[in-house]
């Protein structure tokens, strides 16, 4: 009898050394976290064709007017189907006036290059970088003769996997860039002499990859 009770003081005693309790251990809680890569589109370059690309000019004064065409080089850049920028450059020296010809063409043509208007011996190009196309509409930044304006115009743009085609209309003020001659605004001339301070632009795009 002896024998049992000191077994049971000993068993007794050893869960309370242990505290009676039955320890679960705990594995830690991993928090997986999954990270999301957004790939960003990659911008495309696209070349301007020079055989199917154009810059229309016009300029006028009081009872006639006058038209030609400028040539020009550039690209344009396509991400995820949408024209997001571009550069192109208009080489000024090309200056061809199409509604003239003989003497009168080339007096005309040497004029518009020389010193008092595009004054193309310094300047001899222009630019025009677009910034961005938006619901019919592109923004870009005219540079003539090193100022550069802010401008905005409708447009259509078709984009296709290898090409993009493109067309605009837009007029600028000259006398913003420099370019008063003949101008009612800055010289007192008689209204037969006055050339109109607006040159409205057309221009038409075609590039490839």
């Amino acid at each position: 009898m002896m024998k049992k009770v000191i077994l049971s003081f000993a068993a007794l005693a050893v869960l309370v050394a242990c505290g009676g309790e039955t320890k679960v251990e705990e594995k830690p809680v991993v928090n997986e976290v999954t990270a999301t890569v957004e790939q960003q589109a990659v911008a495309v370059d696209y070349t301007i064709v020079d055989s199917s690309s154009v810059l229309n000019w016009e300029g006028s004064a009081v009872g006639k007017a006058h038209f030609g065409t400028v040539d020009y080089k550039g690209t344009v850049k396509v991400a995820d189907g949408k024209l997001i920028g571009g550069e192109l450059v208009f080489d000024l020296t090309s200056i061809d006036t199409k509604d003239l010809q003989g003497e009168y063409k080339d007096k005309l043509d040497g004029h518009l290059k020389a010193a008092d208007f595009f004054n193309v011996d310094s300047f001899p190009n222009a630019k025009l970088e677009i910034t961005a196309f938006d619901a019919g509409k592109i923004s870009a930044n005219l540079t003539i003769k090193e100022v550069t304006k802010a401008i905005s115009f409708p447009g259509t743009v078709t984009i296709t996997e290898n090409a993009v085609n493109a067309s605009a209309e837009f007029t600028i003020n000259r006398t913003e860039y420099g370019i008063v001659y003949g101008s009612g605004n800055f010289f007192d001339l008689a209204k037969d002499k006055i050339i109109s301070d607006d040159i409205k632009f057309k221009v038409t795009a075609s590039a490839v990859k």
